[in-house]
């Protein structure tokens, strides 16, 4: 801040731009640091600072390219400066650079890449720049660093439909379930985010489930860290309600114990006992020898009170839908719970809202509880 607030970010910039090799160096490394601050970064892009790392990160010596590259990561936290760097060329250059610099320059440019990724138009034109292939070679081969941010990046760009499919079709799920089982504390959460987001896709979760992803996925979640638990428990969640194959898989793996577990132990996120509660109950909708405990019906009835998060109402509906359709749904539980109360109060608000489809669902999972279709108002 002291820096900064003396002129020294555009002194920098100037000397990391007009300088001689190893001043540019020095300028680079100090600015790197510098840009760990959210109001220095703004500052840096104000001085013209873009401009002047990409001119590095494209022509410079090798030291200069890999502090250039740190320095737009940094940058690229900024949203706003992700938009800038992309439109000065700056994936192409970072791709090319992930791919054939030396072993700091991929880190680095993947470390930027993870960044730009979280802008969805980014994620699109980072695959369209062949960064998908380049990253998963990373993510399998490369450094512990290098595992780390590449492994990021796949996470991010997989909220993509059309990634997602690209991910899959490189090889990407068998390198994430590899680093799932086997990598550092980071690279395990970070490869279970990308499994997750990955999962939403029926061929990816058969895929997952066939490169031994459901036994990985439940030992994160038994014996992972909080945030490995959660990410775990979605993206299981995710394969057992989108391919029905991966149930029997779950359930001989000793999932139902482990979800179980999940959704009442007193350190896990509320969105790590969701995701398994959420999980358990389509497992209960398929297997009639599982049943759904009050608690995972309470959890996912509780969301239904709540505003739309993250697709968390959303997944909680279809599931306790798919549930009260089933030959597993217990009426009797459903009282008990609040539930049936809850589906007359959905199937109104659905219906007034125009979503007539919704609606037509709550009404069938009623009438298969034996409680009967919510009246609704015609027009006059």
């Amino acid at each position: 801040v002291a820096i900064a607030a003396a002129g020294g970010i555009e002194v920098l910039i100037s000397l990391a731009r007009d300088g001689n090799e190893g001043q540019k160096e020095e300028a680079a490394g100090a600015l790197w640091n510098l840009a760990y601050n959210d109001d220095n970064r703004v500052a840096i892009a104000a001085a013209g600072g873009i401009e002047v790392f990409m001119s590095l990160v494209r022509d410079g010596n090798e030291m200069q390219k890999g502090r250039a590259a740190a320095v737009l990561a940094n940058l690229a936290d900024n949203n706003d400066h992700k938009v800038a760097i992309a439109a000065a060329g700056g994936i192409e250059v970072l791709v090319s650079l992930a791919r054939d610099g030396n072993e700091g320059q991929k880190e680095e440019a993947a470390g930027a890449l993870w960044n730009l990724a979280i802008n969805d138009d980014l994620k699109v034109a980072i695959a369209a720049a062949g960064g998908i292939e380049v990253l998963i070679a990373l993510a399998r081969h490369g450094s512990e660093g290098q595992k780390d941010c590449a492994a990021g990046a796949l996470w991010n760009l997989a909220v993509n439909d059309d990634n997602e499919a690209a991910i899959a079709a490189a090889g990407g799920v068998e390198v994430l379930v590899s680093l799932a089982r086997d990598g550092n504390e980071r690279q395990k959460e970070r490869a279970a985010g990308a499994l997750w987001n990955l999962s939403d896709n029926d061929d990816n979760s058969v895929a997952i489930a066939a490169a031994g992803g459901v036994e990985v996925l439940i030992s994160l979640a038994r014996d992972g860290t909080e945030r490995q638990k959660e990410l775990a428990a979605g993206a299981l969640s995710n394969m057992i309600e989108v391919a029905s194959g991966t149930h029997e898989g779950v359930v001989e793996a000793g999932g139902v114990a482990v979800l179980s577990s999940l959704t009442q132990e007193a350190s896990a996120s509320d969105d790590c006992k969701l995701a398994a509660a959420i999980a358990l109950v389509y497992l209960a909708s398929s297997c009639p020898d599982l049943a759904a405990d009050d608690t995972c019906l309470s959890l996912l009835l509780s969301r239904l009170d709540q505003p739309e998060e993250n697709g968390w109402r959303r997944d909680s509906i279809n599931a306790l839908l798919a549930l009260a359709t089933s030959s597993s749904a217990c009426a009797e539980q459903w009282h008990r719970v609040g539930g049936v109360a809850a589906l007359q109060a959905l199937a109104r608000e659905t219906a007034e809202e125009g979503v007539e489809r919704q609606a037509e669902r709550c009404d069938e999972a009623l009438v298969s509880l034996g409680v009967r279709r919510v009246r609704r108002r015609t027009a006059a």
